[in-house]
């Protein structure tokens, strides 16, 4: 039990290394330019959107194997990640609009980026590994399903 746990964490390290480099992107663009330069709706939307596509390259070279082109894999990525930036763009406007979190943008960053973490690991798990469980239940054909395997 305890092996199969470590098995699991240890296989999903590069994927959370990847993906605090693009939240890190995420947060600074974002305070930057709610700070400077724009309203909270399009800062999220410009910080989601270049952290994105960070992600992908990162994820590409350091946590999956590619079997597919690469058009085709951005796609499907890109496809899971508008619906984080649907969910990131309506929790950052929504948060606004309570009284006592209107003006405190870290925590309302915090909130949405922690509730989006949660929607992108499970969704593009999905993505790259197949159904639940990738290779322990599918074999090695479940990354040929999606076109993507674990390195």
């Amino acid at each position: 039990m305890m092996g199969r746990l470590f098995d699991f964490v240890k296989e999903k390290i590069p994927f959370a290394l990847t993906g605090l480099v693009a939240t890190g992107i995420n947060f600074g663009v974002y305070l930057l330019l709610v700070d400077r330069y724009l309203p909270p709706g399009p800062a999220t939307v410009i910080a989601y959107s270049s952290s994105v596509i960070l992600n992908f390259f990162l994820q590409r070279y350091f946590v999956f194997e590619l079997n597919r082109s690469v058009r085709s894999a951005f796609a499907l990525s890109m496809l899971v990640s508008a619906g984080g930036l649907v969910l990131d763009w309506l929790i950052v406007t929504g948060l606004h609009s309570f009284p006592y979190l209107g003006d405190q943008e870290w925590v309302i960053k915090l909130a949405a980026t922690g509730i989006v973490f949660f929607y992108n690991f499970y969704a593009k798990r999905r993505v790259f590994e197949g159904r639940k469980g990738g290779k322990e239940e599918g074999g090695e054909a479940a990354g040929a399903e999606t076109g993507f395997e674990e390195r």
